[in-house]
């Protein structure tokens, strides 16, 4: 067929439709027919190959037996081509190759045509593209560094220096380096932003591996609802438990928060979303992230404004930046937006905010948002009521061109040739259409009121399917040239092929007789088409359509799922039961209709709703002897917990011959039942210290309710701890021991070796209060490390030291001692765990740890004529890092406690105090690193006495502004050290340790040792003092026995225990 004779017949055949071809087009056919099966209806065919269809190769059957291409009867017409140009006509299979499908079948019963289909992970195109670069160096100036007050790291330098001076071989700890900011990202997922999640996605992990952020977190933004912004936990998860957006501010200005929106949400046009950014700028650095092209901004909730914006040091809080506009003064142009900047994703605007971030005195000029735009007409999002069948689909499209640019009106034809497809195969096809299309036409139709969701179900995001009506498809195809279309699909094949061996992005349907799920025989359903060589790279024999297997059988339907929300029980271990399941008919019915079970197995516990709009999970065993025990012991349990930290028992029949019971639902949210700790654990995230101490308030509140109505549960595990929202409940209740009477079926039914306290560990010993007081710390260790620690519980606790404050850990170690007579009580526990809740009010009042009642002890810093006990603190002992860390906790306490009505002043001897953790507190001063001398020490000195004589001075009120004056902190670290460096500092000292408990101010003194009998008595005579009580453990290290406070009191020494204690030596004292 390369002969000029052979050439012009194919012409004249052509032709011969009244339509005659150019090059390109004839370059097209030829293209097209070498995949064609040769019994195609074409104007060629009837030229060349009316004589005898040819046989058809098996393989290329339908699952019926028919073929796909079958040649008209002879009595059929041919279309001819002004039909061809007007209907989409089937995308015709090239021989070899497989359609690829956007979404399988959901449709029940299935139909015969139907075919078995295999998932398989398809390529896909970048978001972000070549920006992906750029952006990496746009946030070289977030990469910086400071210290990390809770880590220490050996200073080399500072060690010589001092192993030369003093000759003892003494380490010289620093504050270990860490990232400079954590990161917080919120990612709008409304149905518009489906568009926006693969950029999202990308954005993300350039995010994370830029290198520039110690912790990276990641929720979602809803801002669609009437209630103004809500967060999720997870981006696009639609059964995840909603937040109000002050749940991630930050108040030490430490993470910066990056709202990812494209502005079409209902939030961001009524003012609400602003108003909580404006609260957000007031926390730390907040910035928004536009996902639609600049040019279509003012279509949106969010606008911007350039301005002149200069921070006054790095990492400042927006509303703390200068503003004005870039050209006019500020009186004729004063700022009047919200000062959080608007970034495109193209590099260049991000690159100028990361440097004024990252910056001291930076001045640059910036997009920042605009205020709310007013009531402006969102447009319908793609899930929404059609728009086109409400008005007609004629109307609705020659509004859509009115509005949307010509390359939007013509991507719209071809993806509605190729249509339903979810997003990331509009994305390829974006990039097919020629002459080229960009992202912001693909905007242009996805929210221009024609598409619709295609979903019969609930998928995940990227799986979620939009199509055009059937008239609103016709018209739109009549507008581009088929032979276009025909090119697009060529690409798109090409495309695939192209990107085989790249990353998988989204999955995809193939037909395969191995399937599990099923695709429509509709050739107008594929969006692509894959060879064998793609099919292997996708890790997929190619298939033998022959051996398709039979439709599935109506019995294996699934039993319907309750009225009102839909259950999302995909995402969790609940299964759906089939229709044909037999266990609930009959003699074995119910009176509840049950829809799951829990497990992949056959475990007796289901999922049912009573048809008034309540859920129960009903636990029914098998045909096990000891059935009816277990359920009456679970039942007589249940009652008299009556709903207290437990679930809410609703009925139950023990004496059945099936015995049963029914108990309340406990949902995380209105869609999902509620996971155990260990799963919500495993979907997010291990607890820190304030989510942890939430939940192990409500377990010990639970167990001491148990104990407390003579009930032992015995068998307490993670699994059997309800996570409900901010509520816990326990259950597993059927081998509870009752009024002392042990279960006899609990050595069968106990708890996994994890959870089982040491003096279990024998057969003869039964279940106790101690033990379920070890379960339980073993359940909140587990929360807290996770499961994979090795060695004992009380070993794992090491690891969570940077989580947990040591207060909480010296709680969790006390209920772990291998002498259950050393283990507190439930209510015990319960009291120790609210007492370290509780926001102390007076700002005198600071805890220092818990005796060995577990009770807090308190020391209260005022003087003795108002009742306190101080009014100064002298903490003195080794391991010198305890003592400063005790140190910085009754700081933090004060500081915390006293908020704006405290001033600090702030020395040490050599830099090791950990000072500088407050020396962003405005009106702090510090003089840190004294050993040199010199100026800074006189000017200590010269502080001391000045505010002693503003106080002391008739007028002391009015010179502060205030009722009285605020109270002053001295604090000082290596105190006998500081003290002596100079005789005038020596001098004010002394004078401020006896004026301070009249005049508001506290000295608060560290040192490693401090000889009491040579120390001036104006220094010990009016403190309080807590000595550390160490001892040299078998490694030569210092390792602590507890402390021990000394007050101006009868009550004597009071000893207690810190949190830093080792495990062996925590309990010497109890």
């Amino acid at each position: 067929m390369t002969g000029r004779p052979e050439l012009g017949r194919i012409r004249r055949a052509l032709a011969a439709d009244g339509e005659p071809l150019d090059a390109e087009e004839l370059l097209d056919v030829l293209w097209l027919a070498a995949r064609l099966p040769p019994s195609a209806a074409t104007a060629l065919a009837r030229a060349a190959a009316l004589a005898e269809p040819p046989a058809v190769d098996p393989a290329h059957r339908d699952a019926d037996g028919s073929t796909p291409f079958a040649p008209p009867s002879p009595g059929h017409d041919a279309p001819d081509l002004a039909t061809a140009d007007t209907e989409p006509g089937p995308v015709l299979r090239p021989a070899g190759e497989t359609g690829l499908h956007a979404a399988p079948l959901v449709r029940q019963p299935p139909a015969r045509s139907d075919r078995p289909a295999m998932a398989v992970r398809a390529p896909g195109v970048k978001a972000l593209g070549g920006a992906e670069l750029r952006l990496g160096r746009a946030l070289r100036p977030l990469k910086q560094m400071r210290p990390d007050f809770l880590r220490s790291e050996l200073d080399i330098n500072a060690t010589v220096t001092a192993m030369a001076e003093t000759g003892l071989p003494e380490a010289v700890l620093r504050p270990a380096t860490t990232r400079w900011l954590d990161l917080t990202v919120l990612v709008d997922d409304g149905v518009s932003m489906l568009l926006w999640q693969g950029l999202a996605g990308e954005l993300r992990r350039l995010l994370e591996r830029c290198g520039a952020f110690r912790q990276v977190r990641v929720h979602g933004l809803g801002t669609r609802g009437p209630t103004g912004p809500r967060l999720r936990s997870r981006p696009y998860g639609a059964s995840a438990a909603t937040l109000p957006l002050s749940a991630v501010l930050d108040p030490a200005g430490n993470t910066l928060l990056l709202v990812v929106s494209d502005g079409v949400g209902r939030s961001w046009r009524d003012g609400s979303m602003h108003e909580a950014l404006l609260r957000a700028a007031s926390a730390g650095p907040t910035a928004v992230v536009h996902t639609l092209p600049r040019r279509l901004w003012a279509g949106t909730g969010i606008g911007a404004r350039s301005w002149r914006v200069t921070a006054r040091r790095r990492g400042a809080a927006n509303r703390s930046w200068h503003i004005e506009d870039p050209l006019l003064p500020p009186e004729l142009a004063p700022f009047d937006g919200v000062p959080v900047p608007v970034l495109a994703t193209d590099g260049d605007v991000i690159g100028t905010w990361a440097q004024l971030i990252g910056s001291p005195g930076e001045t640059a000029v910036l997009p920042l948002l605009t205020p709310p735009p007013g009531t402006v007409t969102a447009p319908p999002p793609p899930g929404s009521p059609r728009r086109d069948r409400t008005v007609g689909a004629r109307e609705a499209v020659s509004r859509f061109r009115d509005s949307a640019s010509t390359d939007a009106y013509r991507l719209a034809a071809h993806l509605a040739s190729v249509a339903p497809l979810p997003v990331p195969v509009m994305r390829i096809v974006q990039h097919a259409v020629a002459p080229a299309v960009d992202t912001s036409h693909l905007v242009e139709v996805f929210l221009g009121g024609l598409m619709h969701s295609a979903d019969e179900v609930e998928r995940p995001p990227h799986q979620r399917a939009f199509d055009f009506t059937e008239e609103t498809r016709q018209i739109l195809l009549g507008t581009v040239p088929p032979a276009e279309l025909m090119r697009t699909t060529r690409r798109v094949t090409a495309h695939l092929s192209e990107l085989g061996g790249s990353p998988a992005d989204f999955p995809a349907w193939l037909p395969h007789p191995g399937g599990e799920d099923r695709v429509s025989a509709d050739s107008r359903k594929p969006f692509g088409w894959v060879g064998e060589t793609l099919l292997r790279r996708l890790g997929v024999s190619p298939p033998d359509v022959s051996e398709y297997e039979t439709p599935l059988s109506p019995d294996d339907e699934l039993r319907p799922l309750p009225p009102g929300p839909t259950l999302a029980l995909h995402t969790t271990r609940w299964r759906r039961l089939t229709v044909s399941d037999q266990r609930f008919e009959g003699r074995w019915a119910l009176p509840y209709d049950v829809f799951a079970e829990y497990g992949p197995v056959e475990s007796g516990v289901f999922l049912a709703h009573d048809g008034e709009g309540r859920l129960l999970v009903i636990r029914r065993p098998g045909d096990e002897p000891d059935a009816h025990a277990l359920i009456a012991t679970e039942v007589l349990a249940l009652q008299r917990m009556n709903g207290s930290c437990s679930p809410l028992l609703m009925a139950w029949e023990p004496d059945h011959e099936r015995p049963w019971h029914a108990v309340l639902c406990a949902l995380d949210d209105p869609t999902q039942p509620a996971p155990d700790l260990h799963d919500f654990t495993v979907q997010h995230g291990l607890l820190h210290h304030a989510g942890l101490l939430t939940v192990a308030r409500q377990l010990a509140t639970g167990l001491a309710r148990a104990h407390e109505l003579g009930l032992v549960h015995g068998a307490l595990t993670s699994g059997r701890v309800l996570i409900a929202g901010r509520d816990a409940q326990i259950l597993g209740w059927l081998t509870a021991s009752v009024d002392g009477m042990d279960s006899r079926y609990w050595s069968v039914h106990r708890q996994h070796p994890r959870y089982r306290a040491p003096e279990l560990n024998d057969a003869t010993e039964g279940p106790t209060r101690e033990a379920d007081v070890y379960a339980l710390g073993c359940v909140l260790v587990e929360a807290a490390v996770g499961q994979g620690y090795h060695g004992s519980p009380s070993d794992a606790l090491e690891a969570a030291r940077e989580a947990l404050e040591p207060a909480f850990i010296g709680i969790l170690r006390a209920c772990l001692h291998d002498d259950p007579a050393r283990r507190p009580p439930a209510l015990q526990l319960r009291r120790a765990l609210d007492s370290l809740a509780g926001q102390e009010t007076d700002p005198f009042t600071v805890a220092l740890g818990f005796d060995a009642d577990l009770d807090s002890v308190r020391l209260d810093l005022r003087g003795e004529p108002g009742g306190g006990d101080g009014p100064h603190l002298l903490c003195q002992g080794r391991p010198a890092q305890v003592r400063r860390d005790l140190l910085l906790g009754v700081l933090e306490q004060i500081s915390r406690q006293a908020g704006r009505g405290v001033a600090f002043v702030l020395a040490d001897f050599d830099h090791r105090s950990g000072f500088d953790r407050f020396a962003r507190r405005p009106g702090d001063v510090s003089f840190l690193g004294l050993r040199q001398g010199g100026t800074d020490v006189l000017a200590l000195g010269d502080l001391l006495r000045r505010e002693l004589r503003r106080r002391e001075a008739p007028d002391a009120r009015g010179a502060y502004g205030q009722d009285r004056p605020p109270l002053l902190v001295v604090a000082m670290d290596d105190f006998p050290r500081v003290h002596r460096l100079a005789p005038e500092l020596h001098t004010v000292l002394r004078e401020v340790a006896r004026a301070g408990g009249r005049l508001d101010i506290h000295l608060i003194m560290s040192a490693d040792h401090m000889d009491l009998v040579a120390t001036d008595n104006a220094f010990v005579s009016r403190c309080a003092r807590v000595d550390l009580l160490s001892r040299t453990a078998e490694d030569g290290s210092l390792a602590l026995d507890g402390a021990v406070l000394h007050i101006h009191s009868e009550v004597g020494p009071v000893y207690f225990t810190t949190g830093h204690e080792s495990a062996v030596a925590a309990d010497r004292h109890r």
